[in-house]
């Protein structure tokens, strides 16, 4: 259900705002009216591109990405997101009920990021740099739970935390919104040939970095995908 929520004029200077694709500054902006009054929101991008871009083509899944990139939005749990500074920047109604989803398993830390993403919403500009995460948490990796998320349903679905690992060893997150607009343009197209056999173990997917091209097959098996599982 969508909320009613203000703006500050210096949300438009923010750097961090700036710094965002012009979709992706709009899209912030629409997901808090996505957050209840704790800044929490369950988590589908689907949902936000035909609520919020139903005449736009476009990417949703690496808008979202650019956005949790920037520790704007942060996910938890399974399928929910908090803004980590809404109730510091939203004059909620009193009259407005109670968050209804549960707390965010772990809290980003303190930081950088988390002051940045205060900058953003509140109009201060952030001039520090995020800090290396140093921890397994997946919350601290936002493009992977993002990913992970959106990652088609199959019996490949598997393997989460091998998956993670290699996210993290290969230094993936910086690059989360290429790979995700990688994986709706595959769920869109190739993947869905032939009742989703195509469609690769995500572990697969990491290993070979199909992001970068691996995909581009040809011959009999045109999305090259069943010698590799």
């Amino acid at each position: 259900m969508a909320r009613i929520r203000t703006i500050k004029p210096e949300f438009f200077t923010s750097e961090d705002v700036v710094a965002l694709t012009p979709f992706a500054r709009l899209l912030y902006i629409a997901l808090w009216c996505e957050a209840d009054k704790e800044g929490r929101l369950v988590w589908k991008p689907k949902t936000f591109k035909m609520r919020y871009f139903p005449a736009d083509a476009l990417e949703i899944e690496a808008l979202c990405g650019e956005l949790t990139q920037a520790g704007l939005i942060v996910l938890y749990g399974e399928g929910y997101a908090h803004i980590p500074t809404f109730s510091a920047h939203q004059h909620i109604n009193p009259r407005e009920s109670a968050s209804q989803l549960p707390e965010p398993t772990r809290q980003a830390r303190v930081g950088t990021r988390q002051s940045r993403a205060s900058d953003a919403q509140g109009g201060r500009e952030g001039k520090g740099r995020e800090g290396n995460p140093g921890a397994d948490a997946p919350e601290l990796f936002p493009g992977f739970a993002g990913f992970w998320e959106s990652w088609p349903t199959s019996d490949r679905k598997q393997a989460r935390g091998k998956c993670l690992d290699v996210w993290k060893k290969a230094g993936v997150e910086p690059h989360a919104a290429l790979v995700s607009a990688h994986v709706e343009r595959m769920k869109a197209g190739p993947w869905r040939k032939d009742g989703g056999q195509y469609i690769p173990a995500p572990l697969t997917y990491l290993n070979q970095r199909r992001w970068e091209g691996a995909d581009d097959a040809s011959n009999d098996d045109p999305y090259g995908v069943r010698t590799a599982l």
